[in-house]
């Protein structure tokens, strides 16, 4: 329970700290000084990985809410990425705790570890690629209450290194944080809590690359 506290902590610092930067207010330049604002620029990418991307269906089981928690940010933590995407309703308060369960077992997401849900790992390892949360703390799922409540939100997060490959577990991430916004009549936040853009979509794949790059290099003789 310890490791889910401090992964959704971590990714609340990292929310609080992009959303300062992004939202500071830029300083006049000042004559004969001229400041031009950092842009970024995003290379043409292969979109299969992201768009076509389905979630794997299969039956499995189930989410609680208590105390707000910041929602996950895109950031690196040590030698770690952190990814996360959040499903939020577009007008109610919240989700209702019987459709979140029907969502998740019809994703084929799987009730486990830290009493939160999971996308098991295809390989031999039994750990998950990645995993998700309500967005209330302590984040757990009560399956004895959880019928009976409003779910304000949910948060996907993973972690690289993974068990899988960092591009195809987070295009499967995406891909079922969409179909969790269909049947929930929600969308798709990305770290700030704006609507998730394809730009920002390729933008945290081509993140992924660069940390896995930057990893096997590390690793070489």
């Amino acid at each position: 329970m310890w490791e889910l506290r401090l992964i959704l902590l971590l990714i609340g610092v990292m929310f609080v700290a992009g959303v300062y930067l992004f939202s500071r207010p830029r300083k006049t330049p000042t004559r004969g000084l001229q400041r031009t604002a950092p842009a970024l620029h995003h290379s043409n990418l292969h979109e299969a990985a992201i768009e076509t991307a389905a979630p794997v269906i299969a039956p499995a089981p189930v989410v609680q809410t208590q105390k707000k928690v910041e929602p996950p940010a895109t950031g690196r933590v040590g030698k770690q990425l952190i990814l996360a995407l959040h499903v939020a309703p577009r007008t109610s308060t919240g989700f209702s705790g019987a459709g979140v369960l029907a969502a998740m077992q019809g994703v084929g997401l799987q009730y486990g570890n830290h009493k939160v849900f999971h996308r098991s790992s295809r390989s031999q390892s039994p750990r998950s690629m990645f995993s998700v949360a309500s967005m209330m703390e302590p984040g757990t799922f009560d399956l004895q209450v959880l019928p009976r409540m409003l779910v304000p939100g949910l948060t996907l997060f993973m972690r690289l290194p993974g068990p899988e490959n960092g591009v195809a577990a987070y295009a499967d991430m995406l891909a079922t944080a969409r179909a969790l916004a269909r049947r929930l009549d929600g969308e798709v936040l990305d770290d700030t809590r704006s609507t998730l853009t394809r730009q920002t979509a390729h933008h945290i794949r081509e993140r992924i690359i660069e940390f896995q790059r930057q990893a096997q290099l590390q690793q070489a003789p």
